[in-house]
């Protein structure tokens, strides 16, 4: 067998393994502590959603919404591309599906770079993020956009920010250095003493989150590192990084944690 088969059955094996994996549902539990959290936050249940792409799991989302709905969440935070930047005008499934789960608990929604790049799509006088955006409003989702929202329960208080990263941190093949004050610039300085939520989509820039003061990042993007190998992990980001430092789960930095969708 000549290198360029096997090659190619190598590369068409690990494309099945990929759209194998993107079929697969499961939930995953972790439970954050932090000395900054309110006994009132004691014990929420916060569902994270990431990277759907416009999929769906059952018709109209049902089964992807019945796992939810039976985690009883008190919050639902998604951390980007919920929807496909090459169907701009096709995102009114995912947003009638998050408005659904908005009649179970409120829902904030982060963007990542498929929601920027809506930004670059005109339809008229607007865009195809406006639209897409309008839609969620108009059904009871919160959009945070460079955005900051208070969550209260009993006097006490967490905030959540969802981060726009620009495109330009998005590099193919390298890592694009973030700048020292690109943070403060965005999103102010975090509330002193207030446990802090980001939803920053792509992990790469955890050290760079953490010590802006978010105690809890909820990223995505790296799609479990696209494929994943047995006892090595994800095999490729997709920004074509191999073996990524952060592909899914729980990591921790001093006294910051983040999870990977």
């Amino acid at each position: 067998m000549s290198l360029i088969t096997l090659g190619a059955l190598t590369a068409g094996g690990l494309l099945l393994c990929s759209e194998y994996e993107k079929k697969q549902l499961k939930v995953r539990r972790y439970e954050i502590s932090h000395q900054k959290i309110p006994e009132s936050f004691d014990g929420v249940r916060l569902v994270m959603l990431a990277d759907l792409h416009a999929r769906s799991f059952g018709e109209k989302n049902n089964r992807l919404y019945e796992e939810i709905r039976a985690l009883a969440p008190d919050y639902i935070l998604t951390a980007g591309d919920m929807i496909l930047k090459t169907q701009p005008f096709d995102t009114e499934e995912t947003a009638r599906f998050l408005g659904k789960l908005a009649g179970l608990c409120p829902v904030y929604c982060g963007n990542g770079n498929h929601e920027l790049k809506l930004r670059q799509i005109k339809a008229g006088r607007r865009t195809a993020y406006d639209w897409y955006t309008d839609s969620l409003r108009k059904k009871g989702v919160r959009v945070l956009s460079d955005e900051t929202a208070v969550l209260e329960r009993a006097g006490g208080r967490i905030d959540v920010t969802g981060l726009d990263l620009g495109l330009a941190y998005y590099g193919k093949g390298f890592h694009v250095p973030m700048r020292p004050d690109y943070l403060v610039r965005k999103l102010g300085e975090p509330a002193e003493g207030r446990f802090h939520i980001l939803l920053g989509h792509y992990p790469n820039y955890f050290p760079e989150y953490a010590a802006w003061g978010a105690d809890l990042i909820l990223a995505g993007h790296m799609h479990g590192g696209t494929v994943r190998l047995p006892s090595l992990g994800g095999l490729m980001s997709p920004n074509y990084e191999f073996f990524p430092a952060y592909d899914r789960g729980l990591y921790r930095q001093g006294r910051s944690a983040m999870v990977v969708s």
